[in-house]
């Protein structure tokens, strides 16, 4: 039986299925259109709106997680293994949200907590940690370096070259590797 162009485009708006699982039902059924959306949403697990309408079902369940997940996970902050506070995600999102005008006191309290020796982590739901404050040290230690790296200009490339020539030199004899900056 010859399944009409129609029919299959009936079935793809309905269903939002490809033409040829469309032509595949529809001629499984021989052209009964309800059947074939049967059968199409019964594989699809009863879930089959169309991208039209917004996969309202698939982004619900994303968001569910993601609500879900923030709840799991923690933000903590620590002094000398005493928890000064331990606060679902979601409620520190919402807090900072509802406060946004004063957002840069937020800034000014992390700084304050961090050079103070609080302990700032995020624990995730399956305990493993994020801790903020090795973040920061990471990061300071990165910029340190850059800036090292941008005041060491040689004065020319011939000193530049001195100075690599000394290095192989050094690293050969004790086995040491050391920069001299002059």
């Amino acid at each position: 039986m010859g399944i009409s162009l129609e029919l299959i485009d009936e079935m793809r708006k309905r269903t939002n299925c490809s033409y040829q699982e469309a032509k595949e039902l529809l001629e499984k059924h021989n052209g009964d259109l309800i059947e074939a959306i049967v059968e199409f949403e019964k594989k699809q697990g009863g879930n089959s709106k169309s991208k039209k309408n917004g996969d309202a079902s698939g982004f619900g369940r994303k968001v569910k997680q993601l609500i879900e997940k923030g709840f799991v996970t923690r933000f903590k902050i620590e002094k000398d293994q005493n928890t000064i506070l331990n606060i679902p995600v979601n409620v520190l999102l919402l807090v900072v949200l509802v406060t946004m005008p004063f957002f840069w006191l937020y800034v000014i309290l992390f700084v304050v907590l961090y050079f103070m020796g609080y302990k700032i982590r995020i624990r995730k739901e399956a305990g493993e940690e994020v801790d903020i404050n090795e973040l920061v040290d990471d990061f300071g230690s990165k910029v340190r370096t850059a800036a090292d790296k941008m005041k060491e200009k040689p004065a020319s490339d011939v000193q530049a070259t001195a100075n690599k020539d000394a290095n192989k030199d050094n690293e050969k004899k004790d086995d040491v590797n050391e920069i001299i900056v002059e």
